[in-house]
Parts: structure tokens; sequence; C-alpha cells
């Protein structure tokens, strides 16, 4: 062989390899969890304090406890974790089991009519929500008898991005469904907030990809077999404090379900009896409280509520206006709703429709706190010669004459 086709050889060689290697990087460019997301390793829970029953035993003799069954996992995060990453939780029937689920006694969620788990529906987008009905009627389904539902209709095509855990573990691990239990968790995880221990019923359990952190799999040796326990990380779990991306959905509809039978429906979000004498309510903030997908929107909403038109109707009309004024709850919630204006028969139906749209105005805040807001708001609406309302038309913000918008 002569010199030259060697040296193209060479090249076209060096060509291929330079090409497998801008495609690497552009994978893991456009999947930057990628390690983090494709386990290759399975762990054994290396440096884990295993307990069975109150007491520490080494990790092999779980295979001299048939029934044991996992109850908890703490993953440490203080200094505590320079001795030990965490911590296992296992019982037997004789011995008195982890904290039970704190929503197993729930009804039945059910979103665009896909059934889906109490934590799932609890990081729900309530600003999308259209429509809620609920019965008391218990349901039987896969073997659970569930005390009433709740169903739920969305603006969002709430599955679209979403992947229940089967999905997930096929895509991402492979592993057999019946051989794994799923610890599902936030990044902030620690003994106050240590995550769900899943090992049933995965497919109630939705979760949207982009706030999939990692996914991690340990092996742990049963007496019927070994199972893999697969960490999901994930920005949707629900927790206490208020995260950057996701109070604002998770921590409203904590409030709406926290007690799932009591609530309104027509007005899921509107807070009946809220006590505003003893709290300080503020007129003014750095941001105000304003409702989701903005007023045009707004609008829109009460008026399909009303049943009226979204345009001005044709025939002859005038316009009137109602002042309203309300308070925003630190969830997004509203409160205290009255008419500032002089009352009409037609105010009624607006006045409903805004309790029903309870659900889609955010929090005030100031300097990272949020605060009770009091929103006080004209809405211009043409009326027909009798009185009776074509449309709404827009709305504008009000201020107290002591404090003047800035």
């Amino acid at each position: 062989m002569t010199t030259a086709p060697i040296k193209f050889l060479l090249l076209f060689v060096i060509m291929l390899v330079n090409m497998h290697v801008a495609r690497s990087q552009q994978f893991s460019t456009n999947s930057p969890n990628n390690t983090l997301l494709y386990p290759k390793q399975y762990g054994t829970f290396e440096n884990y304090v295993f307990i069975l029953n109150g007491g520490i035993i080494e990790k092999q003799e779980l295979l001299n406890y048939p029934e044991a069954r996992l109850g908890r996992v703490f993953n440490y995060t203080s200094s505590i974790k320079r001795m030990y990453e965490g911590v296992l939780y296992f019982h037997t029937p004789w011995y008195p089991p982890s904290p039970p689920d704190e929503y197993a006694n729930d009804p039945a969620y059910f979103i665009n009519n896909i059934q889906v788990s109490p934590y799932i529906v609890r990081s729900s987008l309530t600003e999308q929500y259209t429509n809620i009905k609920r019965s008391e009627q218990d349901t039987l389904i896969d073997g659970i008898v569930y005390k009433g539902s709740i169903h739920i209709d969305t603006e969002e095509d709430f599955f679209a991005n979403r992947m229940t855990i089967p999905e997930i573990v096929k895509k991402y691990t492979g592993l057999p469904i019946k051989d794994v239990v799923i610890h599902w968790r936030n990044d902030f995880c620690n003994i106050q907030n240590p995550g769900l221990i899943i090992q049933d019923h995965f497919p109630l359990y939705y979760f949207d990809l982009k706030g999939l952190q990692e996914v991690k799999v340990d092996r742990i040796p049963f007496a019927g077999g070994e199972r893999y326990f697969i960490h999901l990380v994930d920005e949707g779990y629900p927790y206490d404090y208020f995260p950057e991306k996701s109070f604002r959905s998770t921590l409203k509809a904590d409030m709406i379900f926290d007690y799932p039978m009591d609530f309104d429906p027509e007005a899921p979000c509107y807070e009946e009896k809220f006590n505003s004498a003893i709290y300080d309510i503020h007129h003014r903030a750095k941001s105000e409280s304003k409702p989701f997908g903005g007023e045009e929107d707004y609008i829109k909403k009460l008026a399909n509520n009303m049943g009226l038109q979204t345009i001005k109707p044709p025939a002859k009309t005038t316009q009137d206006s109602i002042l309203v004024q309300f308070i925003v709850l630190w969830k997004g919630g509203i409160t205290h709703l009255e008419s500032l204006s002089p009352q009409k028969p037609a105010h009624t139906k607006i006045l409903q429709a805004i309790k029903h749209y309870s659900c889609v105005w955010s929090g005030a805040e100031e300097n990272g706190t949020l605060l009770l807001f009091r929103r006080k708001m004209a809405i211009f609406y043409s009326k027909d010669k009798e009185g009776n309302i074509r449309s709404l038309d827009h709305l504008e913000y009000r201020y107290d004459d002591h404090q003047p918008p800035s």
C-alpha cells in the first residue's frame, strides 16, 4: 500500500472518532443529568445502617426474616453523614410498622378522568383547574375502598409530558417492575422530610420529566430474593418550605386538599372563615398578586363562567363597572370578597365567578416573604337596556388614596 492511501485511511479514522466524540458531547449537552438518569451500576446501600424491629442488624441478616418489610429510609445530609450515608427501617408483622401513608384515607382522585395518587394531585397546577366534582359514595378500585372520589378537569393536558413509575423504571433502568421499591423524594431530604416509599399501585404516580433530577438504584437482599430500591429525586415531591419553582402549585393544592371532603368545589381556593383582624394586610408589594395567565385571560375565564360571549355583542349596550376587593392569601387563594359598588342584581354572577376562579391568584411577595395582600379592582362590563350583562370588557386595579400606585 502506498503512502497516500495510508494517510487517507488514517484521516478517515480520525474523522470518525471526532464525529463520535462530537455526538457524545451533543447528547451529554442535551441531557445534562444523563449520568444520573441512566445508572450503569447498582449500589448495595454501602455505609447505611439497617434497623429491624428497632434494633441494628447487619445487612445480610435480612435473609433470616422472610416477613421483613421495608418501612422508611433516611438519607443523612448533616454532619452525621461523615459516619453513615443514611438508615433503613424494616419491620415484621408483629412489630409496629413505620408511620402510615398520611393520605391513606383520602378519596380517589381523578385528573381529566385518569386516576392519580393523592401526592400527584397535590403537585398539580391549581391555576389550570376548570371544574371539580366530588362524590361521597364509596368507590372500590383495584382492591382498595376509597371514601368517595374527586374529579378534576384542567385546561392543561396534564399527562402530556408526564410518565408513570413503570414507564420511568423501564426507560431508565430496564428492571422488572415486580422487583422494585421506589423512594420518591426531593433534593432537600432529612428526617422531617424523608420522602415516600412506594411499593405498589405504581401507575397512579405521574412525574414531569423536566423535574426528574436523579434515578439511582440500590439492591436489598430480602429472604424472598433480591429487590431493587430505586431512588427518584424529583422537584415535584411535596414539601413544606418554599422552593423557587414549585411553591406556587404544590402548596396551593395542599391547601385545597388538606381536608378533601370539606372544601367548596365551586370555589376550591376560597376561604370563608379567615380571620384577617390578627394579621397585617398589605396594599402594595414589590411583587403583587396577579391572576395566572394575565388579566385578559382572567376576564375571559370570568365571562365563560357567567355564560357570556368573549367579545362585545353587536347590540346597543352601555358600559358599567363593579368595584370589588378581596384578600389574597399567602398560598394564592382568596378570602373576604366584597363589592364596594352599589348593589345590582347582575353583580351576583360576577362575584360568584370571582369565587369560582379563586385558585388563579398568585401570592404577593416582598423581599422573599409572602404577604397577605388586599387586591382592589374595577371590572368593566357592557349591559343592555334591561341591565343584563352582555360582556366583560376589562379590569383595572385600584389602590387606597393614601397608597397611590408607584
